[in-house]
């Protein structure tokens, strides 16, 4: 049962970058896609926080797994409760035209998103 939540997380990443995101910049306007992923993005880290969570519970009470799959599971919340927290200062540095502070915030969520992606990876042959 541990490795249910790890395996729908990476799925979830893997839908939300190789196609929900690509499909929309290529069929919306500039300015209606960006609306779109400011919808998007705290849904999907939120829920890429609660896999995180869940996983976390999963293991714990159950036994299921070892250290490394719940310091994974634990990475996995923490890491995606930042992305999502740090979402408001990246929304308004776009909107100020800090393009300095924008890209230092957009490149921390896409580093924290691709090292969950890897670790939930991991999980599953660990």
């Amino acid at each position: 049962m541990h490795f249910y939540t790890p395996g729908v997380t990476v799925g979830v990443i893997i839908l939300q970058v190789a196609i929900i995101i690509p499909t929309l910049s290529k069929k919306l306007a500039e300015d209606d896609f960006g609306k779109a992923i400011r919808a998007l993005w705290p849904k999907f880290f939120a829920l890429s926080a609660a896999l995180g969570a869940i996983s976390s519970a999963v293991i714990y009470f159950t036994g299921d797994g070892g250290n490394y799959h719940l310091a994974i599971s634990g990475f996995t919340f923490l890491a995606a409760s930042t992305c999502y927290l740090i979402i408001p200062a990246t929304n308004q540095a776009k909107d100020d035209g800090n393009t300095k502070r924008f890209n230092i915030l957009h490149k921390l969520s896409v580093w924290l998103t691709v090292t969950i992606l890897l670790a939930n990876i991991a999980f599953l042959f660990i």
